[in-house]
């Protein structure tokens, strides 16, 4: 028997020409763990809400067809019913947090469920440890990184032990470390409790080792369905739409000679194919060879942007300890680490959002002062974690039109870089000039969040997550767009990010930030050769540099940054047999 069937549902919201869901037909058994794929605005969050049975009941729109869970019509049941049956995660974890410390959030619903104390500490105390949150149980939810709120979310959804899981991208704002630790989690309720998941993400390279079924979704229809290992046998229809494709399966592509009866989902499985290869043979003798050519040795030495000798406390908790950091001129910098590190701390200093506990920042050797937020943003630009706080007009247009009407009198005069036009089309966003911003995607409210503050002519941009909910395609497209930018402008970048590939194709210099002090300060290629050290402070590098190093065994100085180096790597040896 099946647990859900999705019978010609078709959805369309409320104010919207267009329908979002479109005759979809699809059954999902019991006990299957489910990757839902597809660009940003193609309707898989929207398909989440509807198995969820908040759509038609909670969100207004013509619904068509029918949900089932086994023969009960999900649309016909009370919203209480369902979600003993079938529990949600959705994107942004602060529209489902109501309490304020994490205990009382994972014990909400059992509470509801009116169950005897000793069950709910006992859901409470194993939820907590799934998401390894035991330590902060006590916290209050504001004191919270973006990714311990994830957890919080996902621990209090495990409580209600619903055996049908809905995720929506429930590892955005997760440490790779913290995601695969998760993706471990969802695994182990799936195997051996029999839980049904349902997981959308855009880490497509992270999360395919663990699935065994993907769809892929495009303009509201299931353009793909199948098997883990055959859904990406034929690549074109990924590439067409932007969406990511593991980067061990188009190396595997590459080297049809090593990976012939089937596709590899993981570096094991790679690295397992070619050890003992030529190829593998050559990657050692050229890391052992090899002169490293340090990038940054060449860097002007003018830097925008300093933290001398910084801390910052709350209360007893030590968030930042004495960091002394330079960002120079039309750097591209990445800071990066495990969730809590102090990551967002240091860079909303910059902006003066609070003050350090000891120590100063400066921007172009004038101190920063805290609370001068609107001098600050004179010059700087901070785009948030959470985009959604920095939206509240009616349509895109007016938000974009905001900031040119706001400007501060000395900025009038500035030449705006790009017309109305020009950003809606940069952002990707000409066709939804008149829609209400929250009835976009987020993904699509973060490049509009970012358009918006691109009308300010900021010479610094601080990138908080800038890549969070958006399909590899969009997100390239925005990140290039930004290296654009950067180099005609003249701009400078600090980036927070989990997404490691974004790291290796744009920064030119990463920041290791574990437990409030820098660790690693070095170009990519370096620090992502150092794999094992980076595993103790949450991160994992791309899966090709981490295959790339396991390969060298360990004498790789630097390792690839990206698939097409060690393509490229893998054909001369070809030209040699």
């Amino acid at each position: 028997m099946p647990a859900i069937h999705v019978d010609s549902v078709s959805f369309t919201y409320a104010g919207s020409v267009q329908p979002t869901l479109r005759s979809l037909n699809v059954t999902i058994p019991e006990g299957e763990f489910l990757l839902l794929a597809g660009p940003s605005g193609c309707g898989k969050s929207t398909l989440a809400l509807a198995l969820a049975g908040l759509i038609p009941t909670r969100i207004a729109g013509a619904f068509e067809g029918h949900i089932y869970l086994d023969k009960n019509d999900v649309s016909a049941m009370e919203l209480h019913q369902v979600s003993q049956h079938i529990g949600i995660v959705f994107q942004n974890p602060d529209e489902q947090l109501v309490h304020l410390d994490v205990e009382s959030e994972v014990a909400f619903g059992p509470e509801n469920m009116a169950l005897p104390n000793e069950e709910i500490e006992r859901r409470v105390a194993q939820s907590l440890a799934y998401t390894q949150m035991e330590q902060l149980r006590t916290l209050e939810i504001f004191a919270l990184s973006g990714g311990q709120k994830q957890r919080v979310a996902i621990a209090a959804t495990l409580a209600m032990q619903s055996r049908i899981l809905i995720l929506d991208e429930p590892t955005s704002d997760l440490d790779p470390v913290g995601t695969q630790e998760v993706l471990g989690v969802l695994r182990s309720l799936n195997k051996e409790y029999g839980w049904t998941i349902i997981l959308i993400e855009h880490k497509i390279d992270e999360v395919i080792p663990w699935v065994d079924r993907v769809l892929l979704m495009d303009e509201g229809r299931i353009t793909i369905d199948a098997p883990a290992r055959t859904a990406f046998t034929d690549p074109t229809a990924w590439q067409h739409l932007g969406v990511s494709i593991p980067q061990m399966i188009t190396l595997a592509h590459t080297l049809p000679e090593v990976f012939q009866a089937t596709l590899p989902l993981s570096v094991d499985e790679v690295y397992a194919a070619l050890r003992n290869t030529s190829y593998a043979q050559v990657l050692r003798q050229q890391a052992r060879q090899a002169i490293a050519i340090h990038p940054l040795a060449s860097r002007q030495e003018k830097n925008i942007l300093s933290w001398e000798k910084v801390s910052l406390r709350y209360g007893a908790k030590r968030v930042l300890d004495e960091v002394d950091l330079n960002v120079y001129q039309q750097e591209w910098v990445a800071l990066i680490g495990a969730n809590g590190m102090g990551k967002t701390s240091l860079a909303s200093l910059a902006m003066g959002f609070q003050a350090p506990t000891h120590g100063q920042i400066q921007y172009e050797g004038r101190q920063v002062i805290p609370g001068r937020i609107s001098r600050q943003s004179e010059h700087m630009a901070y785009l948030f974690q959470a985009a959604d706080k920095m939206l509240f007009t009616a349509t895109v247009e007016q938000e974009l039109l905001f900031g040119l009407k706001h400007q501060r009198k000395k900025n009038k005069q500035a030449t705006m870089p790009y017309s109305i036009d020009q950003l809606l089309e940069i952002i990707d966003l000409s066709a939804y000039r008149d829609f209400n911003p929250f009835h976009l995607s987020h993904g699509q409210r973060k490049r509009l969040a970012l358009g918006a503050l691109l009308t300010r002519y900021p010479r610094v941009f601080i990138l908080d997550e800038p890549t969070t909910g958006q399909d590899e395609g969009h997100a390239h497209a925005f990140l290039q767009f930004l290296e654009q930018l950067r180099e005609r402008e003249q701009l400078t970048y600090l980036m927070i990010t989990h997404n490691m590939e974004s790291v290796a194709q744009y920064a030119s210099r990463v920041v290791v930030l574990n437990d409030g002090q820098i660790v690693m300060d070095d170009a990519p290629s370096f620090v992502f050769a150092h794999g094992e050290e980076l595993a103790r402070y949450g991160i994992l590098p791309p899966p090709v540099s981490r295959l790339h190093a396991r390969l060298c065994e360990g004498d790789a100085q630097q390792v690839a940054l990206n698939i097409d180096v060690l393509v490229k790597a893998f054909q001369a040896v070809k030209a040699l047999l």
